[in-house]
């Protein structure tokens, strides 16, 4: 399946450049589809695993086109929308303990990682088209 080949070889590319990187990634996507997995049968759990495989798939793409481009933040453009409707849901659903947990955590990861978007999307603009590690 070429798809998910991109996908694997995006992931090999990126935990061979940069520790933190590599770190940050996994913090990022492996909580996102486990709880996505575990809690598929949430309205919560299904949006954020449909997200978090379309941002792969979209990701993966841009890298194959332009390996480390700073636009695969644009990945995560629908977290725009996402990540406050799951704040909005915390407060006026209730939810388990476990699925609240898990709901906190993707909302604040999917936060703090459209900060990084935003910036990374800014310095493209400004001519910084690929990332530059020091391992």
């Amino acid at each position: 399946m070429p798809l998910l080949k991109d996908i694997i070889n995006m992931i090999k590319d990126i935990r061979s450049t940069s520790m933190a990187i590599n770190i940050w990634g996994r913090a990022l996507n492996i909580p996102q589809i486990a709880g996505g997995l575990i809690f598929i049968y949430t309205l919560e759990g299904s949006l954020v695993l449909i997200a978090e495989i379309a941002a792969l798939l979209v990701a993966s793409q841009i890298h194959k086109r332009s390996p480390f481009s700073r636009l695969m933040g644009m990945c995560h453009l629908p977290w725009l929308a996402l990540a406050p409707w799951l704040l909005y849901r915390l407060q006026t659903v209730e939810h388990g303990p476990f699925l609240q947990a898990w709901l906190y955590y993707v909302a604040v990861t999917m936060c703090i990682s459209l900060v990084f978007d935003v910036c990374d999307v800014y310095r493209y603009a400004k001519g910084a088209k690929i990332y530059r590690w020091s391992a």
